[in-house]
């Protein structure tokens, strides 16, 4: 608490009349004139000087009180946090509600928020409303400032009566060593005046760090996104002689991605269950009205644990009839999700016999066994949520620490992954959790405590599958950078595909245009990063959102902007569809996003119509005469190169003897040579060169098979 001399501070208060000051004056009039508000009540001392008195700090803070004439208030707290913490909450600036507040008034908190350019450039900031003993948070949400001033309204409705200092606003600093300046907050309440709904939201999120047009991480990423997500498709024409055919007509129409797209469903909607949604079956099978579909589901509640053991949405038999019409249309489907470690996400005799553990050991373990062996669902998953949220549900891991060979009670875990890959081997199995991306965090705690998890479970021999980032964004989303900061991370550290799970927006609220473009940079951003194999969106549509806030439709099912940025992105400028005419030696070549192709092949009243698979480049010839595919050549099977991007040095490893190496620039121009090699694997050295994409030639017993490389000249 700050130290001042309390006896003081009360004479001097007693004995002084304190008129509203020039701020709250005008403040009010804003709120009057811009949101129609009226009759709001200051929670706090409508003087600046007064709330000055009345504001605390704890942790690794640091205040400096300014007086400013240039500015619409006229008092600034300067406040450093010089420590970064485990948790945002380590450090932390607050105040105290000096009015009563009752059950359900509608307030509103306005506070002037900026960071300065001394410290770093995070401005990185945890907004809370809450009760002094932290029994119930009214608001919370994770902003980052700009270095102007702005103005931030945050409504929130009381959910109980508050007495004078019984409710806080307090300001979570700790994410980093940094410096935050703040003027003018205070509460406005209006009683049972207007409805919440009424109030303005106004936390500047439209400029999420990377929002900018020319902001310096898209180049990068669309880079990456042509180097990773793109394959080159050389089609040869011949004819029944082997002789190349000039000037035959060549199509490639794609199908379907190889990055997995989807999106959460629920049962009971589709295949004639007790929700039935025609529309939603429609939109299933062509969610663009152009005959596109995602390719992947993901049944959001209903095979959980208590789900099935309970009846939720609907009888057994209907899930497995949905189930049935999915696989029968051709969706590929996620299981979410088997071991939930926490007492609120089992059955209600878990946690009555949380002081037996072998009897909750026992009891997982058969339901493990019954999920995965039960005969209705064999085949109809083709990948796990095996282990769900253990960073923040340890209820197992504490009841089973020094029980039996347990040390930590993490080892059950092992166990679990051990039996899931003994009952299913061949489907992939996944861990996933929410405090990175959706926790906007990419250090502390609990992240560290999710990696070292992780890593417990590679040195226990577990072969990891994937590891699933949920990506629930709040009213203020997770900086562009920092998904790449997680993403990146994790990429560097464990050699499992990276999947996003759970894609959304938790508040209605959301200006659905800042959704949009958010969304459009976060699968850029996503796309790009090539050890993501997979997006799903947590519900596309409002009336089965779980916070009536789904991804793409509304409850009408007319389309949200968000919808057009979805299919764009995914139907038009990362679709490949294009047609030209084979030269003199019979080849077109094209070079397209990665996935299922209809191949169309036209000469002199012949056709040719195959579907192929692009995954790597590819050569492939058709004999007209024939009408089949003849030969099919993977290209890039025999060489390796790593890694890419490249900062230094590249490795090149090959099955056969490497004769030749030459790096060209964009323009075809010779960077690099290396020659009379006549080893299997080499080393390439790059650092000198600039940042860009370049073309690795690689001679191998008369055949040059060709890469794209990225520099990134650090």
């Amino acid at each position: 608490m700050k130290n001042i001399n309390i006896l003081f501070f009360l004479l001097a208060f007693t004995f002084t009349s304190f008129a509203q000051d020039n701020y709250h004056t005008l403040t009010q009039q804003m709120i009057e004139n811009d949101h129609g508000l009226e009759n709001g009540a200051w929670m706090l001392f409508d003087d600046e000087m007064q709330n000055l008195e009345i504001d605390f700090f704890y942790g690794s803070v640091d205040l400096i009180q300014l007086t400013t004439a240039t500015e619409n208030f006229s008092q600034i707290t300067n406040i450093l946090n010089e420590t970064e913490g485990g948790y945002f909450y380590d450090s932390g600036w607050g105040i105290l509600n000096q009015e009563q507040l009752e059950q359900n008034d509608v307030c509103l908190l306005i506070v002037n928020l900026r960071k300065t350019n001394n410290v770093n450039d995070l401005g990185k900031v945890s907004i809370s409303i809450q009760a002094d003993d932290v029994s119930l948070i009214e608001e919370s949400l994770t902003i980052q400032l700009e270095e102007q001033w702005n103005q931030y309204l945050i409504p929130f409705q009381a959910s109980r009566n508050y007495l004078p200092n019984e409710l806080i606003v307090a300001l979570g600093l700790a994410w980093e060593v940094q410096e935050i300046e703040l003027a003018g907050i205070n509460i406005l309440n209006f009683g049972n005046n207007y409805s919440l709904d009424e109030l303005p939201f106004i936390v500047h999120n439209e400029r999420y760090p990377g929002y900018e047009a020319d902001a310096p991480w898209r180049a990068t990423a669309n880079d990456r996104i042509e180097l990773n997500r793109k394959a080159n498709l050389d089609v040869l024409v011949t004819n029944d002689n082997g002789e190349p055919l000039s000037g035959a007509s060549v199509e490639i129409r794609m199908l379907q991605h190889e990055f997995k797209w989807g999106t959460e469903i629920q049962l009971s909607r589709i295949a004639g269950n007790n929700l039935q949604e025609d529309q939603f079956e429609n939109k299933l099978l062509d969610i663009d009205g152009e005959g596109h579909r995602l390719n992947w589901v993901a049944p959001g509640n209903s095979f959980k644990w208590p789900g099935i053991e309970e009846g939720w949405i609907g009888p057994f038999s209907e899930k497995v009839n949905a189930m049935n019409w999915l696989k029968d249309n051709g969706f590929q489907t996620r299981f979410h999700t088997l071991v939930w470690p926490g007492w609120i996400n089992t059955p209600f005799d878990i946690e009555a016999n949380a002081n037996d553990p072998q009897y909750i050991i026992d009891r997982t373990n058969e339901w493990i066994d019954f999920i995965l062996t039960h005969p209705e669902l064999e085949d109809l998953f083709d990948e796990y949520d095996v282990l769900n949220e253990l960073t923040t549900n340890r209820d197992y891991e504490r009841t089973f620490e020094g029980f039996g060979p347990y040390v930590t009670g993490r080892e059950y875990y092992s166990e679990v992954m051990n039996q899931f890959s003994t009952l299913i081997p061949d489907k992939p199995n996944v861990i996933v959790d929410y405090v990175t991306i959706s926790s906007q965090q990419n250090k502390g705690t609990e992240y560290d405590f999710l990696q070292n998890t992780i890593q417990e479970l590679v040195d226990d021999g577990i072969e990891l599958q994937g590891i699933g980032f949920q990506s629930h964004m709040g009213h203020f989303p997770t900086s562009i950078y920092e998904v790449e900061e997680i993403l990146n991370d994790f990429a560097s550290k464990y050699d499992a595909p990276l999947k996003i799970t759970e894609y959304d927006f938790l508040d209605a609220r959301i200006d659905p245009q800042t959704a949009a473009n958010y969304l459009n940079d976060f699968l850029t951003m996503i796309f790009s990063i090539p050890e993501v194999d997979m997006f799903i969106f947590w519900g596309m549509w409002d009336e089965s959102h779980w916070m009536g806030s789904g991804n793409l439709f509304n409850e009408d099912w007319t389309e949200k902007p968000a919808a057009e940025v979805t299919f764009n992105k995914l139907f038009n400028e990362w679709w490949t569809e294009e047609n030209g005419e084979t030269n003199p030696n019979g080849v077109e070549s094209f070079r397209g996003f990665k996935g299922d192709y209809e191949v169309v092949i036209n000469y002199q009243g012949q056709s040719l119509v195959d579907t192929i698979t692009l995954s790597n480049d590819l050569e492939i010839s058709y004999n007209l005469d024939q009408s089949t595919a003849t030969t099919e050549v993977n290209i890039n099977n025999d060489i390796q190169t790593y890694p890419n991007p490249a900062t230094n040095l590249i490795t090149i490893e090959s099955s056969t003897y490497i004769s030749e190496i030459e790096l060209f620039d964009v323009n075809g121009k010779l960077q690099l040579s290396s020659k009379n090699i006549n080893k299997k694997n080499t080393q390439l050295l790059v650092s000198d060169l600039s940042s860009g994409m370049y073309s690795l030639a690689v001679h191998t017993n008369g055949n040059i098979i060709k890469k794209k490389i990225q520099i990134v000249n650090r």
